[in-house]
């Protein structure tokens, strides 16, 4: 009778598939000792791939039909994510989410605690803490829009103000010019009753709405799924490799990539939280109503790049404004929150990541374009960590390493200089 072959769990080195020959025929564990694992592209002495070699993929290849179809087959492929992101965004979060979770869930295991227990623990600290600070911010956030309007015409006002001082000290006057007084402006009409707060921000349009609700409800239900047995689908895959080589190949690659794009998720959000943090501290010392509030869009914006800090450093300005009568002051808190992006954008982040996850930023810009267009506000928010998976990917995957060092914008090396 033959044997019928076992799962090879990922969650262990690579090393084990060296045991799993046993219950190989004797054709797939043919080569099985001569089998290595693919360099990691950190590995000490690896050679560096070139954008060069992306030729070989083309290499004599004269069927323009194939390309043209190829080309038809990305249009198609955009247009696919383009409509059902109804269906592909609960998806991507979840699988986001897993990477992001899937190292507690794995300690979890170690102290004796099934993974599907562990999946529902952690899942239930993870809605905790969302629903707690939803119904934190609900409050502060409301009472903000409330005030809006006042708030909007106060800085009208104030904006007024400013440029007939700047309009008197850039315009060449003569004295009986500068001694008269403004031509009296016709006071604003009282604003009508309108309430922003239940326009924008209510809380039923926010939580309970259908779509909302059911995206949400769909995400916790595939990440409960991928962190109580997401490794099967994969061991299925590597089991259906026709030779032991390709399994250890594949395990190996499958285990690295799992541990960078987890590595990576969790030290960006770490690093967001702190920044969300520092914000939120340097705005409770300087005087800003809600500052809770301040932190917490900080960090959720800080993983939208370009955009994301210039919209919170845009808003600080106003705010200030609204809340000191002297510029300078007003000022004060987009100037420390400005401070804190860039020691965190170009001191903190590339220390801790290092240079291997890193972008180029060309590249980045055009993920952010792409993914806003596609999926807007979410699709901005998660262009970056889908451009470092995309990245990850492609340099542990031999064929694809040139558009990993073509995403990472490096310097190509220094040609050895003739002796």
């Amino acid at each position: 009778m033959p044997r019928i072959p076992e799962y090879v769990s990922l969650d262990r080195p690579a090393g084990i598939l060296k045991d799993a020959a046993v219950i190989m025929p004797a054709d797939d564990r043919q080569g099985a000792s001569t089998a290595q694992t693919p360099p990691s592209p950190s590995t000490p002495g690896a050679a560096r791939p070139r954008l060069s070699d992306l030729a070989r993929l083309f290499h004599g290849s004269q069927d323009f039909g194939s390309l043209a179809v190829a080309g038809l087959f990305l249009l198609a492929l955009v247009a696919f994510l383009r409509f059902a992101e109804a269906i592909l965004l609960p998806v991507v979060l979840a699988v986001l989410f897993y990477f992001l979770l899937k190292p507690s869930v794995m300690a979890l295991q170690r102290l004796r605690i099934p993974r599907p227990i562990g999946a529902v623990l952690i899942l239930a600290v993870v809605i905790g803490a969302f629903v707690t600070g939803l119904s934190t911010l609900q409050d502060p956030a409301r009472e903000f829009l409330t005030k809006a309007p006042e708030s909007w015409r106060k800085l009208e006002g104030k904006a007024r103000e400013i440029l007939r001082r700047v309009e008197q000290l850039t315009r060449a006057q003569t004295d009986e010019d500068a001694e008269q007084s403004p031509e009296p402006k016709p006071a604003t009409p009282p604003a009508k009753g309108f309430n922003l707060s239940d326009t924008v921000l209510s809380y039923g349009t926010l939580i309970y709405t259908a779509s909302f609700l059911t995206g949400f409800l769909e995400t916790i239900v595939l990440l409960y799924f991928l962190l109580a047995a997401g490794d099967r689908f994969l061991e299925t895959l590597v089991g259906a490799l026709p030779g032991q080589t390709g399994k250890d190949e594949a395990v190996a690659i499958v285990n690295d990539v799992q541990h960078s794009i987890s590595r990576y998720l969790v030290t960006v959000a770490g690093i967001n939280s702190c920044v969300g943090l520092i914000v939120a501290t340097a705005m409770l010392l300087l005087g800003m109503p809600n500052p809770v509030l301040w932190g917490v869009v900080a960090a959720i914006l800080n993983f939208m790049p370009y955009f994301g800090p210039l919209t919170v450093f845009s808003v600080l300005v106003l705010a200030g404004l609204l809340v000191f009568e002297s510029v300078g002051q007003a000022l004060l808190p987009a100037a420390v929150y400005a401070c804190v992006h860039a020691v965190e954008s170009n001191l903190v982040t590339p220390s801790i990541l290092g240079r291997r996850l890193t972008l180029n930023t060309l590249i980045i810009f055009l993920a952010l374009m792409f993914w806003t267009w596609l999926w807007g506000i979410a699709g901005a928010l998660l262009s970056v960590p889908l451009l470092m998976m995309f990245k990850i990917l492609c340099d542990h995957t031999p064929p694809l390493a040139p558009i990993g060092e073509l995403l990472a914008g490096r310097a190509p090396p220094a040609a050895a200089s003739p002796r």
